[in-house]
């Protein structure tokens, strides 16, 4: 099932094709919060020592590069500029990940003016990817907006940073380069990307709390993706309405996007085990546990990601305690409480130790239960909001089960 969208338009009439060479409305995007007072100043809080100070110069080499026309841009550096950076980079000697882009960005200040605006974005996109790796969000976003600055016109350039700022919760800054990413995907006739940055902003606005807002970008998403052949995207748009009919308690409709999720990745895709995880806990929801025991068995062997594994172990405890599996149970409940152990707490979402204090509380097992609870309380503890308000109600209620 799909959400209701308004049909194709009719083809273009002759008076209609007088639109076509228009210079779509491209706005500008947030480039650093309200508290940052230097440019790029976090960089060198989240990146120690002199491979901080490397990044935070190479960052700021770029962006005073992007800031002048192509036909400005020589003699912009001084003279023993290159030579300079390029001896800074062989003394730090940052990790092989980084050490090409950062050595091609030395290279940068040395010829401003025959530098590529396109291997530039490649190789700050690169560095921000490193970044990202390693929990160091603000210098990840900080260099994927360097190399969009780069490339002003490159759509893709632009919804990486928008996609990025999502991952890392800034709102705000990833609204306004998701806009930036759709009109110069309109300008470029770069289809997917503007697809794709319909599905990021549904996905923040959902967020927001504002589903009925988030199913219209949605679906300007799914008629973008099924005009253009984006089978992908086309996946991506119907499993976060999924998501939205799953929180707001529409079940079968639910069911229908998944179903359509499914069709659309096909098999081997990297999105499809979550889109699995979360059928499953469709199921769950409902109560339909022996229906949804078999598939989690099934998923396990993909989810190798740590956290992704443990939230999985977690709802097929609750899975096989519901359908009286009690050796599925012991299985899962023991490798999920084995391998959260070793996770840094800000890793752990709340809703996975609920799984397993449900687990728990389904089968009597009142040690095991409190055992989850404590932790889940602990985590949700740095959990801001209504979730936290929501983690700690549900748990009040386990707690009443205790004998």
């Amino acid at each position: 099932m799909e959400p209701s969208v308004k049909p194709d338009p009719a083809p273009a009439t002759p008076l209609r094709r007088r639109n076509v060479g228009r210079r779509w409305c491209v706005p500008p995007a947030i480039l650093r919060e309200p508290a940052e007072s230097l440019e790029a100043s976090h960089i060198l809080d989240e990146v120690r020592g002199e491979l901080g100070l490397l990044l935070w110069q190479s960052l700021r080499d770029v962006t005073l590069w992007a800031s002048f026309p192509p036909g400005e841009r020589e003699g912009l550096f001084c003279a023993d500029a290159a030579r300079a950076r390029l001896a800074l980079v062989g003394s730090v000697a940052p990790e092989p990940g980084i050490e090409v882009a950062l050595t091609t960005l030395g290279a940068l200040v040395g010829n401003p003016g025959g530098a590529s605006p396109e291997l530039v974005t490649l190789v700050c996109l690169q560095v921000g990817r490193w970044a990202e790796e390693r929990k160091a969000g603000a210098t990840a976003l900080s260099f994927a907006q360097a190399g969009a600055l780069a490339s002003p016109d490159d759509a893709r350039a632009a919804l990486a940073v928008g996609a990025m700022a999502l991952r890392w919760r800034k709102g705000s800054r990833a609204e306004t380069w998701l806009r930036r990413t759709v009109g110069l995907a309109r300008r470029s006739g770069d289809w997917e990307a503007y697809a794709h940055a319909y599905v990021e902003m549904g996905t923040l606005y959902a967020q927001r709390g504002t589903p009925d807002a988030a199913r219209k970008l949605l679906g300007k998403a799914l008629r973008a993706s099924r005009r253009h052949g984006l089978q992908e995207t086309r996946g991506a748009a119907l499993h976060a309405l999924f998501r939205i009919a799953l929180e707001l308690g529409s079940h079968d409709e639910a069911e229908g996007f998944a179903r359509g999720a499914m069709r659309a990745y096909g098999r081997g895709h990297p999105e499809l085990p979550g889109l699995l995880h979360d059928v499953a806990a469709l199921w769950v929801g409902r109560e339909s546990f022996a229906r949804a025991v078999p598939l989690l068995h099934r998923l396990l062997p993909m989810r190798t990601d740590p956290v992704d594994r443990v939230a999985t172990l977690a709802l097929l405890a609750r899975a096989a305690a519901g359908s009286a599996d009690r050796r599925s149970f012991e299985e899962a409940w023991s490798g999920a409480w084995a391998l959260l152990r070793r996770l840094d707490e800000k890793d752990l979402a709340p809703g996975t130790l609920v799984e397993l204090a449900r687990a728990a509380a389904t089968v009597r097992d009142w040690d095991r239960m409190e055992q989850a609870v404590r932790h889940a309380a602990a985590v949700a503890g740095g959990d801001p909001g209504r979730k936290r308000l929501d983690v700690e109600a549900l748990l009040n209620n386990l707690r009443e089960e205790l004998p």
